[in-house]
């Protein structure tokens, strides 16, 4: 699971949204606690943080072409998933 904190710029990205939840892909957080590192869960010490944060600066990259592609192929994913 991961959280994604996103800002709604339209009342068709909120429909969208909602649709996702009524699928139960996703779970909309009405009043998430912004100060934790994680959702939900047990807060994050800052020591694990840390440790997260070089255990990321040490995984593999892919390049930006990959990124685009990996992101295009999820999208066409959710997109149907939509439809």
């Amino acid at each position: 699971m991961q959280t994604l904190t996103i800002e709604i710029t339209g009342n068709e990205a909120l429909a969208t949204l909602k649709a996702l939840e009524e699928k139960s892909l996703i779970r909309i957080l009405s009043n998430p606690k912004l100060e934790l590192y994680a959702l939900p869960g047990e807060p994050v010490s800052e020591k694990d943080f840390i440790k997260w944060v070089e255990y990321a600066g040490q995984t593999e990259t892919v390049s930006l072409n990959e990124a685009i592609q990996r992101w295009v192929s999820q999208k066409v994913k959710i997109e149907r998933l939509i439809r």
